[in-house]
């Protein structure tokens, strides 16, 4: 937990797949995955936004108190966030 909030990441892969975007991003936050349930993604409001049946990619910097501080969706299956904008949001949770 950095800036008091935890970066999530939500996905449609199984279990398998997580584990190949920890291995290949190294990333060291939480996967929610599911590939046979929608509810996560569904929790989150990020399912088949664009009739795909997948999560959209997506980014959620989660309080200690788990509410959603601050969201990026998706706007299509190749959308990426820059990282800068994460850091930047997370320092003003800091702040």
């Amino acid at each position: 937990m950095a800036a008091g909030a935890t970066v999530v990441a939500v996905s449609t892969d199984n279990l398998s797949g997580a584990e190949t975007a920890v291995a290949l991003f190294g990333a060291d936050f939480p996967i929610l995955y599911t590939s046979r349930d929608s509810a996560v993604p569904e929790s989150y409001g990020v399912f088949n936004l664009f009739g795909d049946g997948l999560a959209s990619a997506s980014i959620f910097l989660v309080t200690e108190g788990n509410e959603i501080a601050w969201r990026s969706i998706g706007r299509d299956y190749t959308h990426q966030v820059d990282p800068g904008d994460i850091i930047k949001q997370l320092g003003m949770l800091g702040a």
